[in-house]
């Protein structure tokens, strides 16, 4: 027995030392795919963030850092980006990373075939419109490889959040031979090559995807969690339990109704942080009766966005009347005039629109309305329908999982549906272009000629205080159209054991791997 006490003291010493090499994340959903270029959804993109690195990069603190790139200079009209890569970057398979990969990446992502949805990330590049449109080859885009470690960037107009969007997994180098040799099935573990401070190892359908250091990283010494797992736990109150049990070191989410108990039982766990997020009502608006701006409007009124928040959300959470977030730098809103009218007062408008637009007893308004199937998204929808049933109106509930959803967003199969959108960078042109004629993130399809030429006069501003009264102006123009009805900024709530270390909060809901540690 005292023989066998010292080795059973060692084996509990080395499963305690691989159990904190190990960071285990909950997740929302299962990942999509991989491909930095088609990936959608958190759960893809907090993976991606782990195994890519673009040419800058986000800190710990979700701010613009170095990334690939060591160095950049902007020239003094905006226009020319210069970026110096880092002395013999590597594949994770320790081949040589060079500007050439920098150039076909981004060449391949403006490519009308890849048909990426965040492609809009790198519109401020010269002739990437007219390529994602088809109107020129990618070989016209805006940059350039002058020798192995320079990457040069010319835009068509200045970006202040240019620096922010390359950090973004859209933006980071993919391994061209190993798509020309495996296609599509590039991002299956053993054949997908990355450059971030992991690689992937493991795919586990419905349980859990695996990355591994990568002995290849740049900055590999100080990276610290050798293992990261992602558990995808599409039910939160599941999530939560795994959370309790000590299967998950993080989760990002969990039933609004058990914030009050959590903050009693575990407040230096609990993390409530605003986000650089909205979620909002997307019709399709290229039929019937959602291409009818009073119909839009009576939705929007009826709506009662503080009662949603009051009742289902809690801390956290703020109504919104206007798509961009109060929380973005240095951006004044435009203030609606429905926020402070009276419930009734809002409710005798919305029957008089819907009877202009040919809507009453006679002939209900009625359509279907999708949503993510998680039981806060549910009770929303359902209070929502409850809402509109007031002014006569019949919202069916439909519940669909997150990759369904953002299939339905994709091929536009939906007439109306609840969706967020998480800004890649700290700009309200972010949000505004998600109602931009021609923008990828433009899921609704709607078109105003006049808005657009107003974002372009914002975008082409030099001076960023009046660009950002630009932009505001140019948001209050879509106020009486309500391409997208905004429903409430989003509040980022988590849980996180107190044994994770390095890991800081941040609006962009970005918290890379790389700077956390295990400590227990």
């Amino acid at each position: 027995m005292k023989r066998l006490l010292p080795a059973l003291l060692l084996a509990a010493c080395l499963a305690a030392a691989v159990d904190a090499a190990t960071f285990r994340r909950g997740s929302a959903a299962e990942p999509n795919t991989l491909d930095p270029h088609l990936a959608t959804g958190n759960t893809a993109g907090v993976i991606i963030t782990d195994i890519t690195l673009g040419l800058t990069a986000l800190d710990r603190r979700g701010k613009v850092a170095p990334g690939a790139a060591e160095s950049w200079t902007i020239s003094a009209d905006q226009l020319t980006y210069t970026f110096r890569l880092r002395p013999n970057l590597k594949w994770s398979d320790g081949s040589p990373l060079t500007s050439e990969d920098f150039l076909w990446s981004a060449r391949r992502l403006v490519t009308p075939a890849t048909a990426s949805r965040f492609v809009s990330f790198v519109y401020p590049v010269k002739n990437a419109r007219a390529i994602v449109r088809g109107k020129l080859p990618p070989t016209e885009l805006g940059i350039a490889a002058p020798d192995l470690r320079t990457v040069v960037y010319t835009l068509e107009y200045p970006a202040p959040y240019f620096l922010e969007n390359l950090s973004a997994g859209v933006a980071a180098p993919v391994p061209r031979r190993q798509i020309e040799q495996f296609g599509r099935q590039w991002t299956k573990p053993g054949q997908m090559l990355s450059n971030g401070a992991y690689r992937l190892v493991e795919v586990v359908p419905q349980s859990y995807v695996a990355v591994e250091k990568n002995p290849h990283f740049f900055d590999a010494a100080n990276v610290q969690v050798e293992r990261v797992e992602y558990h995808p736990t599409q039910n939160l109150e599941t999530s939560l339990r795994r959370y309790r049990a000590g299967e998950l070191d993080l989760i990002l989410n969990f039933p609004s109704n058990e914030l009050a108990r959590l903050k009693r039982e575990v407040p230096k766990e609990l993390r409530i942080t605003p986000a650089l997020a909205t979620v909002y009502l997307a019709m399709n608006l290229t039929k019937p009766p959602f291409n009818d701006a009073r119909v839009r409007r009576a939705l929007s009124l009826a709506l009662d966005r503080e009662g949603l928040v009051d009742k289902f959300l809690g801390e956290g959470y703020r109504p919104a009347w206007t798509l961009v977030p109060h929380s973005i730098s240095g951006y004044r809103p435009p203030v609606s005039p429905d926020r402070r009218r009276p419930a009734a007062e809002r409710l005798a408008e919305a029957r008089k629109l819907l009877q202009a637009a040919g809507y009453g007893p006679s002939k209900p308004l009625q359509f279907q309305l999708s949503y993510e199937s998680l039981e806060d998204n549910r009770r929303q929808v359902v209070a929502m329908a409850a809402m509109w049933k007031a002014i006569g109106v019949e919202a069916k509930p439909l519940a669909t999982d997150l990759n369904g959803l953002n299939r339905d967003v994709r091929t536009g199969r939906f007439e109306m549906l609840r969706y967020n959108w998480w800004a890649p960078n700290d700009d309200p042109y972010s949000f505004l272009g998600l109602v931009e004629t021609g923008n990828s993130g433009n899921n609704v399809n709607y078109s105003n000629p006049d808005y657009d030429q107003a974002l372009a006069t914002a975008n082409a501003t030099l001076d960023n205080a009046r660009r950002l009264q630009l932009l505001s102006a140019a948001e209050a123009m879509l106020l009486p159209e309500e391409p997208v009805i905004p429903l409430f900024y989003w509040g980022r709530r988590l849980l996180l054991k107190p044994y994770v270390q390095g890991f800081e909060d941040s609006p962009r809901g970005v918290n890379p791997s790389r700077y956390v540690s295990i400590r227990k």
